[in-house]
């Protein structure tokens, strides 16, 4: 079998089949019958003959997972180069977008600035070349970006940093003023963890460098992705409703969990902890800190959708409750 560690084929092979199977979300038994039926990767082998993934392995298993998940047969991609596994990723995400979540402003391709040392010298363009994103601009610096006499739009900017400190937040903003962008990704060195956060608090994305190509292109896809959502949508999120108010607080919950009942499966214990997840779920999402408008949309949504699933069991628990005649809690 071909060693097929394409993205990153100078790296040490880093990780045994389970811990690599469980980062690329695959079971185990599935990563076997993909190299074995299919060569999708090559891993190296330990002297004493355990298979051994490097992180472009573990990047490509990736890909590979959610372009499965997204309908595409595992024969039809296993061969497929890393380049033209995020080409059809991008092309997979465009269809499975829901029509009516299109912004009219989402740009049909995304116009990227690559600021940086490393990222300077990124050949970005040739993973780019069949999806939707275009370099627009590459400055080596930020200082170079920022002083440019002339500049071409972008979309998301690519700022690298060998360090992240309390000014980067506005750095970064000078950038993406500088170059019109809705978007930046950040990548990095070394940073504290409270500058990390602050900065994704603020919408970026943020991740360590030196990232390749690949990975510069799937960040891009991400917030690409973004941008073609309303701040106040998620994909799936059709119900706009609020949830019904808890029927049954935790003293009724725990009266009809304790009540005696001739249903052998203990419907009513079960369903009495299934609202009561799913209450405190509801009450978490609400709670929950954002780190901008799409995170308080997704949380948003996650708490209508837990609220209304709540209803719907609050229901059955009480349909149960009459069938089996347990005493109805005030």
């Amino acid at each position: 079998m071909a060693d097929k560690n394409m993205a990153d084929p100078g790296a040490a092979a880093r990780y045994r089949s389970g811990v690599a199977a469980r980062l690329a979300g695959v079971p185990v038994e599935t990563l076997r019958v993909w190299e074995r039926r299919y060569g999708v990767v090559g891993p190296r082998t330990s002297p004493g003959g355990q298979r051994l993934y490097c992180t472009g392995d573990v990047r490509r298993l990736t890909l590979v997972k959610q372009l499965v998940d997204m309908g595409h047969a595992i024969g039809t991609i296993a061969s497929l180069t890393d380049e033209a596994l995020i080409a059809a990723h991008t092309a997979a995400t465009v269809l499975a977008l829901p029509p009516d979540l299109q912004r009219a402003d989402a740009p049909e391709r995304l116009q990227i600035a690559l600021i940086g040392p490393a990222v300077f010298a990124r050949r970005l363009e040739q993973t780019a070349s069949d999806s939707a994103l275009r370099v627009v601009a590459r400055f080596a610096t930020v200082a170079d970006a920022i002083k440019a006499p002339r500049r071409v739009p972008a979309d998301v900017t690519v700022i690298e940093f060998a360090t992240l400190n309390d000014a980067s937040l506005d750095v970064v903003g000078s950038v993406k003023a500088a170059f019109g962008a809705g978007q930046a990704i950040v990548l990095y060195r070394f940073s504290p963890s409270a500058v990390i956060r602050r900065l994704r608090a603020a919408g970026h994305e943020v991740a360590r460098a030196p990232a390749d190509s690949v990975e510069i292109a799937s960040l891009c896809w991400t917030r690409l992705r973004s941008w073609s959502l309303p701040v106040n949508a998620v994909p799936g999120s059709h119900r706009t409703a609020e949830p019904p108010p808890r029927q049954f607080d935790e003293r009724a919950l725990s009266e009809l969990a304790s009540a005696s009942t001739a249903v052998f499966c203990e419907c009513p214990r079960h369903l009495v902890e299934l609202v009561r997840n799913l209450a405190s779920f509801e009450q978490y999402s609400a709670e929950c800190a954002n780190r901008g408008a799409q995170d308080a949309a997704l949380h948003h949504y996650l708490r209508q959708t837990a609220g209304h699933a709540r209803a719907l069991l609050e229901e059955a628990l009480m349909r149960v409750a009459l069938a089996e005649g347990l005493p109805m809690p005030v």
